[in-house]
């Protein structure tokens, strides 16, 4: 389950989801009007041919790191983002990883070690508060 978290908070980070769509309780009805919204979303990006190949980049697998980093990591994360660069045809390897984690700083105590839960990581402003903070201190594209 947590892993999943901080997955779905790299898919955020890579522009693949809507922001706060990581965080927002499942039964809250934010989250209803986010499923409401995605599909205006859907079609936008249909109108303009827009795919996941588009817009997966180096920075943004990079970005992608840095908040999976940033909200304490996952083995699952590096995997799975090591299978999104090959797929795009990205080089990138686990050396790529330790890199963004060398610069990166740990922001959240989230469990299943910590003391938090993405709920309070949704009521302190979300993944984009994670982004916003990372940005302002040149740690993400």
């Amino acid at each position: 389950m947590y892993t999943a978290n901080t997955m779905s908070s790299a898919i955020e980070t890579l522009g693949l989801s809507l922001p706060y769509s990581s965080c927002t309780p499942a039964t809250s009805d934010e989250k209803t009007d986010e499923c409401l919204r995605i599909g205006a979303v859907m079609e936008q990006l249909l109108r303009l041919d827009l795919k996941p190949l588009d817009i997966v980049t180096r920075a943004a697998l990079e970005n992608a790191i840095a908040v999976v980093i940033a909200l304490g990591g996952s083995t699952n994360a590096v995997l799975h983002l090591l299978a999104i660069a090959q797929t795009a045809g990205i080089a990138f390897t686990i050396d790529d990883f330790q890199v963004v984690s060398d610069r990166t700083p740990y922001l959240a105590d989230l469990k299943p070690s910590g003391r938090f839960v993405m709920e309070d990581l949704h009521e302190a402003g979300g993944v984009p508060a994670v982004q916003k903070l990372l940005l302002q201190h040149d740690l993400i594209d």
